[in-house]
């Protein structure tokens, strides 16, 4: 190839005639020569890189999805709400009398009876008021509604608790394969200083450190799987998944298999406070005791009684059937009924408290995580700007060293620096997701906002 005249920047074939063309071992030396150009234009590399793990069909709404089967604690609210649903058929059976039957044989009868038949049977008409009756039907449909939305909120809880889980496995897996590439940058550094060393040309304390530190990087990578097993033990536990199983998970687009899209930038504290699910059984807990507010004044009206009895062959009584209608009133009770009206008020004006204190705990825990995304967001555009300076930095430094004004372990440590910034916005993301998930969990939980996990 020869330069055009005129135009620097163009060229122009022009076949080139080697005399040892039809000579092999000629042949041979020009293809090696050109060979170790072709190695010498190619940077160093960091050995073989790191391939990611394989994926499993586990992704993150297939786990929500097996937990709501399989998870004890969820298996444990639902048999309440299904007791607090049997309470509720009873209370409907207390508007009703209960009639008992008394059937009696007689071995020995008194000196006083006269009758001969040694056989009494009775009907006897006991624990009837339809008005606490009805007070209890409907605290027991109030106590279904708080059992339901208590069962949710586990449900809510514990997904946030499985989100985090399931996006600190992603962020650990990308640690790893992150460190194992320093690590592979260590060894060939540790590497060098061995030929260097053999040659006299390197002191022996330099090449003890780099090997140090190789070894300091192999712990840290050790450390980071220990992590990883840990955390994908506790998301077992979460799931109900038998923990010597494996758990094939799939954490690609973790964050977008968590969130959804959602980002938390339209969520009001009003958003907040009607969907909460810690408000709104509260405010169950706080209309349960409006009812036992009401039951302490109904105490304080005359019992509605019914006779209904069928008196036979007993001492003392005529034989017979007796049905009446009547009142059952308490004359003195040194005041327990009304002193029992201000104690049910009292506990109701505890559960306002209670709910007014869990809203401004809200509110505090609103502003702090807006203010945490706020903050992590410019975090993470630091860390990308960080990470592009090491990446120009690392080719500066391979320029450098190609042409020899840059020795080969400081133009190494220019590349692991370039890791160790991408490591930077890996582990930067993770705040920014957590407060995500911690916002829509208040906010009525990450099934509202995501629609693949809806239970």
């Amino acid at each position: 190839m020869m330069r055009a005249a005129g135009n620097p920047f163009s060229f122009r074939k022009v076949p080139i005639r080697y005399r040892g063309a039809n000579n092999p071992h000629a042949c041979l030396m020009v293809l090696g020569m050109v060979a170790c150009a072709l190695l010498w234009a190619i940077p160093a590399t960091a050995g073989p890189e790191i391939k990611p793990a394989s994926y499993g069909y586990f992704d993150f709404p297939t786990c929500v999805r097996y937990a709501l089967v399989h998870s004890e604690s969820f298996v444990k609210n639902r048999l309440e709400i299904q007791i607090k649903s049997i309470d509720v058929k009873d209370a409907h059976a207390d508007i009703l009398p209960t009639i008992t039957v008394l059937s009696r044989y007689y071995f020995a009868r008194a000196t006083g009876d006269i009758t001969s038949n040694p056989v009494n049977v009775s009907l006897y008409m006991t624990n009837w008021n339809p008005y606490l009756a009805l007070i209890k039907m409907k605290a027991s449909s109030i106590l279904v509604d708080g059992a339901k939305l208590t069962h949710l909120d586990k449900i809510n809880q514990n997904v946030g608790e499985m989100a985090k889980l399931f996006y600190r496995i992603h962020i650990l897996e990308r640690l790893i394969r992150a460190n194992k590439q320093i690590e592979a940058l260590e060894r060939d550094k540790v590497d060098y200083g061995k030929s260097r060393a053999e040659q006299g040309a390197i002191d022996p304390l330099e090449l003890q450190i780099w090997q140090n530190k190789l070894k300091g990087q192999r712990i840290k990578v050790s450390e980071l799987r220990n992590e990883i097993d840990e955390k994908v033990t506790q998301l077992k536990a979460l799931m109900g998944y038998h923990p010597d199983f494996h758990l094939p998970l799939d954490t690609r687009d973790a964050a977008n298999q968590v969130l959804s899209g959602f980002n938390g930038r339209y969520v009001t504290f009003a958003d907040v406070q009607g969907a909460n699910l810690g408000l709104k059984i509260l405010a169950k807990n706080e209309q349960f005791q409006s009812n036992n507010v009401t039951a302490a004044y109904l105490a304080l009206l005359p019992k509605p009684g019914l006779v209904l009895e069928n008196i036979n062959n007993q001492v003392d009584r005529t034989s017979g059937f007796n049905f009446g209608l009547g009142l059952d009133y308490t004359l003195w009770d040194g005041f327990t009924r009304v002193r029992d009206i201000r104690r049910q008020k009292m506990k109701a004006q505890q559960i306002k408290s209670e709910r007014e204190l869990l809203s401004q705990k809200l509110y505090g825990n609103f502003k702090q995580l807006r203010g945490n995304l706020t903050l992590s967001g410019e975090k993470e555009s630091y860390n990308r700007e960080q990470a592009k300076l090491a990446e120009l930095s690392e080719e500066k430094a391979f320029i450098s060293y190609k042409g020899g004004s840059l020795s080969y372990e400081e133009y190494v440590e220019k590349r692991i620096g370039k890791v160790e910034a991408s490591l930077s916005v890996v582990s930067g993301s993770q705040d920014r997701v957590f407060s995500l998930i911690e916002l829509a969990t208040v906010a009525g939980g990450l099934n509202r906002y995501n629609a693949r996990i809806r239970h």
